[in-house]
């Protein structure tokens, strides 16, 4: 029997290799999901085009999972604290609007996932990144 922790690797294998059918295929079509620094929930569709937007803005980003920071579940839930590294190629588009352009500076910030899991699939999903260390490594915010 495949882990809920398995699936969760899996996932964020699929993110690293833009596997966009595969990562979505481990959310369920009912998902809530909660990002750090957004209103509200949304949902699986929204989920998806967040990731391939970020992708596109950091194309080299990966999610490090080998070995996670932390890495635990229990039952239908799991929490995991991977490392999110990459660089700025890309213009960024701030909260308020307002395109930064590239500065091709790295980060490397704490990204912590927490899942409840349903028949295998994501059902509910908060995402939490140090966005302050984000914006500081960029060169965006002192």
């Amino acid at each position: 029997m495949i882990s809920n922790l398995t699936r969760m690797r899996a996932i964020d294998d699929a993110w690293n290799e833009r596997d966009w059918s595969a990562y979505e295929a481990l959310l369920a079509p009912d998902l809530v999901a909660y990002a750090s620094g957004q209103d509200g929930p949304h949902g699986r569709e929204e989920h998806v085009a967040r990731a391939r937007e970020f992708c596109a803005r950091f194309p080299d980003n990966q999610v490090v999972t080998q070995p996670y920071v932390v890495a635990f579940g229990q039952g239908h839930q799991t929490c995991t604290v991977a490392r999110l590294r990459g660089r700025m190629t890309r213009p960024l588009r701030l909260a308020d609007g307002t395109d930064v352009a590239p500065t091709l500076r790295s980060f490397d910030v704490a990204f912590v996932t927490v899942c409840r899991w349903h028949e295998g699939l994501i059902a509910e999903q908060y995402g939490f990144m140090d966005e302050a260390s984000f914006l500081r490594a960029l060169g965006v915010a002192s």
